[in-house]
């Protein structure tokens, strides 16, 4: 770069002359670059916004023109220009201190342990003193072993400590536990003191980080004249707090804990909108009470209440109950486009509310009347879940509604039977798991599912969406579990028959389960075929025969009753008591027969009424029958009156 002057005095200004292909600014060094954006920077041509306010600014020093100090600038006489020193504190000198003393009577604080540093800072508040105090008297009057009268005493004196100042410290964070602690362990009298300080600015408090712990606390352990203050505090504030992510969960834990039936609803009204809060009577309460007055608001109200909900349906905000309940009061009553398009809205958040009572509800009507399209998205939405599905409470039944509406049951079991049947052992072991897989193999039997339950689900009988006949919706889904089922039992037949609860799925799987059951049979007449040691009743369950065993025996009966019902039923083969007597060997039913429960058991072979096993039980026992009458027991002496009957 050439740079002439024409005049090197002060007061002028200096013309810079550049030469044809030169670049402005100090010589670079060429920079090998991987895009056209760091050539530009390495060239210089790009700047930060605020470093181009003053770039290309002259000024003068020391009558010699230099360009404005940009990191990149140089004195015009060609000298580089030297970077200024940087300027910090001038380091007192060893032997000197704030105070005058000496280095060996006052550390420094760069020297100091970080504990150290910390206490140092703290003392530099205003309240260290109070805070240090009320801090005390928190680690004594939380411990478990503190003595009651010592607690009395100091609570007294921390709540003189904190009087006037309460929502400071309540929204201190190193404060707010020991105001957590006035609240638990303070007389009624303390805490309506508290309380006072508190009541004008709770919906405040509930947003803070801390004091919500306050608020918490205030519900558990005050009065009923507070915790009714709280929920009033809330009204008219119920749409922002539902979604302001610390107030959220004080809301929560308001309406699950401590809200009764008519603040619930109360803060229920104010998500229907506008509409309702203007033509409510003082005596309603639900929207069924305002349609039944006004029927012709119905379409408004709806609208509005949809609008109110749609915000709500984040995922961090429609995972709220007080949500769940406003959403199903919304599906109950909604009809036509507005429930079409709320399913479409909500169908990918069913998810994450179907775990509780309303969501699962809420969760059945999108199935019921949601169409192929949402019914297909709610089923990819539970992938990976569907055990944990099934042993919740609610939860399950949303797909047992799954199980009687989704015509196309080869996605059903791709996505939903697939991945229950690889956690068959764990369902067996859980009352609500148990109720799907009964609810595959037997359907709506009473003696299964609760008749409430089933009155729920009818009411998706007859929807729009669904084409299929509901046999064959079923028998479709039946056949793809059957085989896996028997499989199972044929494997832990043992564990199965031995238990009250899981032998119902046992019984249901050979009783309704589709295929060979060869098997199966083999297997649990190889059980019953053991050598047969009697117990008593006071025996050890887990060293008993089956037919001995308080759960095994009521296994056999209720299934050589089964085969009875199929025999009258017209059915000709496939039952088990033939199969149970041909692993038998000769003696054993005289055995059992000795034993009130063994009797039982072949009271139920004669009672199947198929040729060949009645005429295998006389053989046996007829020569015994001198020798059962001698046993006074009420299954032998049945047992007895039945070959007789037989015989006869």
């Amino acid at each position: 770069m050439t740079v002439t002057m024409e005049d090197t005095k002060p007061e002028k200004k200096v013309k810079i002359k550049r030469t044809k292909g030169t670049a402005a600014g100090p010589p670079t060094k060429k920079v090998k670059s991987f895009n056209d954006q760091s050539q530009e920077l390495a060239g210089g041509k790009l700047f930060k916004k605020g470093d181009q306010k003053g770039r290309g600014k002259k000024f003068k020093k020391d009558g010699k023109v230099k360009k404005s100090a940009d990191g990149e600038g140089e004195e015009k006489t060609g000298q580089k220009r030297k970077l200024p020193e940087k300027k910090g504190k001038k380091r007192k000198s060893e032997g000197e201190g704030e105070s005058g003393e000496s280095p060996e009577k006052k550390q420094k604080l760069v020297e100091m342990k970080k504990k150290d540093r910390k206490e140092v800072r703290r003392q530099l508040k205003n309240n260290y003193p109070l805070l240090k105090r009320t801090k005390e008297i928190w680690e004594v009057v939380r411990r478990h072993d503190c003595k009651k009268e010592t607690r009395a005493k100091l609570m007294t004196e921390l709540y003189g400590l904190i009087k006037g100042r309460v929502k400071e410290l309540a929204n201190a964070h190193d404060s707010v536990r020991v105001m957590q602690c006035c609240i638990q362990f303070g007389t009624p009298e303390q805490r309506a003191m508290l309380f006072e300080e508190l009541k004008d600015d709770l919906v405040n408090l509930s947003k803070s980080k801390y004091a919500k712990f306050s608020v918490r606390k205030l519900l558990k352990y005050g009065s009923k004249e507070q915790k009714a203050e709280i929920m009033k505090s809330f009204h008219g504030h119920i749409k922002k707090i539902i979604r302001h992510t610390e107030a959220s969960s004080v809301l929560e834990y308001a309406y699950n804990e401590w809200a009764n039936q008519t603040q619930r609803k109360a803060m229920l009204q104010e998500l229907y909108g506008n509409t309702y809060l203007v033509f409510k009577a003082p005596d309603t309460t639900t929207l069924q009470d305002l349609f039944t007055l006004h029927p012709d608001k119905k379409q408004l109200v709806m609208k509005e209440f949809k609008e109110s909900l749609t915000p709500l349906l984040e995922k961090t905000v429609v995972k709220h109950t007080i949500v769940h309940k406003a959403l199903l009061e919304f599906f109950t009553h909604a009809e036509g486009p507005l429930r079409t398009e709320m399913i479409e809205a909500v169908r990918e958040s069913l998810i994450h509310i179907l775990h509780t009572h309303d969501g699962s509800r809420v969760t059945m009507h999108c199935l019921w009347h949601g169409t192929a399209k949402d019914r297909k998205v709610i089923i990819k939405t539970m992938k990976t879940f569907v055990q944990k599905i099934c042993q919740e409470e609610f939860a399950h039944h949303t797909l047992l509604a799954l199980f009687d509406v989704v015509d196309d049951t080869k996605l059903v079991s791709k996505a939903i039977l697939q991945e229950l049947l690889q956690s068959v052992a764990d369902l067996v072991q859980d009352q609500h798991g148990r109720k799907v897989l009964l609810y595959l193999l037997c359907g709506r039997h009473h003696g299964h599912i609760h008749p409430d339950i089933l009155k729920l689900l009818q009411q998706g009988d007859g929807n729009e969406t669904s084409k299929k006949d509901p046999a064959m919706r079923r028998q479709e889904l039946l056949e793809f579990v059957s085989a896996p089922l028997l499989k199972f039992f044929s494997q832990h037949t043992k564990d199965l028959v031995f238990d009250k609860a899981q032998s119902q799925v046992a019984l249901a799987t050979l009783e309704y389960a589709h295929g060979d059951k060869t098997a199966a049979y083999e297997a649990l007449s190889l059980l019953a075929a053991e050598d047969f040691m009697p117990q008593g009743r006071d025996g050890e369950e887990s060293e008993m025969h089956l037919v001995e065993h308080p759960a095994g025996h009521l296994f056999l009966k209720r299934l050589l009753t089964w085969d009875k019902t199929q025999r009258e039923a017209g059915q000709t083969e496939g039952f088990f008591a033939p199969a149970l007597l041909s692993h038998l060997e000769p003696g054993a039913m005289a055995s059992w027969a000795k034993v009130n429960r063994g009797a039982f058991v072949i009271v139920s072979l004669l009672d199947t009424g198929i040729p060949e096993v009645v005429k295998r039980v006389q053989k046996e026992l007829e020569p015994q029958k001198t020798m059962l009458k001698n046993i006074k027991v009420a299954g032998t002496d049945i047992l007895v009156k039945k070959l007789e009957t037989v015989s006869a």
